[in-house]
């Protein structure tokens, strides 16, 4: 199995990024990078990473800027100018994956959110994918990444569309012909939706009974507070088995081998882990990424 890797939020500081793409560059089963698209853009191809690695390109750390500001903004929004500005703004990620293969990157996905809280609906959020797939993306899929939903008595981390509502959109989508499209179930963000771990098998199976599953990222989560943060926050922790994890980092071994048999082939697979800015080497960094690959393989 090759994987994706969301290495951005394990990222040393400068000057030693180079170093740390060099060494996680020698990670066999490593494929690509998520790269992160924020609100001022694209950041070019990490120094150090190999030339001949993939990308997928996440649209999350730019849509959550633009929600601080702007609690319209999303491709799900009721409210027409909160869409045409998420239009506006996957204008200039398409932009920046069309730069990133005209560098000789295969850019293999987009990964979208159905932003935003509250004021939005799933007939928006197709309108929004219809427009979006008749762009020339160069042969790029846009997936819709879930992130969790509002539910009684919890404060959503991210408070978007139901998983439901998404599978219904990807579906209704691909019956109508635009079958570059699906969805991607990231672990940690189904987790905390439920506070449960049983959810993330559930979404994986829904969305491959539904015909709709790309892609599934592993990412942690604990219910208690860590060093991470808050209870369930969407911070990315590692999986309990690697060095310096949360002890109560509810991803691990056996929650990853369950998962993968409930999602069954898929074309895209792979992990986003954080960890402490100070106090680990850039090999120290790529070895507990190696762990997290191993993990999963």
């Amino acid at each position: 199995m090759s994987l994706i890797v969301g290495a951005y939020p394990a990222v040393p500081e400068a000057p030693q990024q180079q170093l740390f793409y060099q060494a996680l560059g020698g990670v066999r089963s490593i494929r690509g990078l998520e790269l992160p698209y924020g609100k001022a853009g694209g950041s070019p191809w990490p120094a150090g990473a190999p030339e001949s690695w993939t990308a997928v390109v996440t649209a999350i750390p730019g849509t959550m800027q633009r929600l601080n500001q702007d609690k319209a903004f999303g491709l799900a929004s009721t409210d027409i100018q909160g869409r045409l500005k998420a239009l506006e703004f996957v204008s200039g990620l398409r932009d920046f994956v069309l730069q990133l293969a005209g560098e000789g990157h295969t850019v293999e996905a987009v990964e979208l959110h159905s932003a935003p809280h509250l004021s939005s609906s799933a007939t928006a959020l197709e309108e929004s994918f219809k427009e979006l797939l008749d762009w020339d993306w160069g042969g790029t899929r846009l997936l819709i990444e879930h992130c969790d939903a509002p539910r009684p008595g919890s404060n959503p981390e991210k408070g978007f569309l139901t998983f439901r509502e998404e599978v219904d959109v990807i579906r209704s989508l691909r019956e109508q012909g635009w079958d570059h499209t699906g969805i991607v179930v990231n672990w940690a963000r189904s987790v905390i939706e439920a506070e449960n771990t049983d959810a993330a098998v559930d979404h994986l199976s829904q969305a491959r009974e539904a015909g709709t599953l790309a892609g599934l990222m592993f990412s942690g989560c604990s219910p208690t507070e860590t060093e991470f943060g808050y209870p369930w926050i969407d911070a990315h922790l590692p999986a309990a088995e690697v060095n310096g994890a949360p002890p109560s980092s509810l991803l691990n071994a056996s929650e990853i081998q369950r998962c993968l048999q409930a999602a069954g082939p898929i074309s895209l697979t792979g992990f986003k882990i954080g960890l402490s800015r100070q106090g680990l080497s850039p090999e120290e960094r790529a070895a507990r990424l190696q762990q997290m690959c191993k993990l999963i393989e």
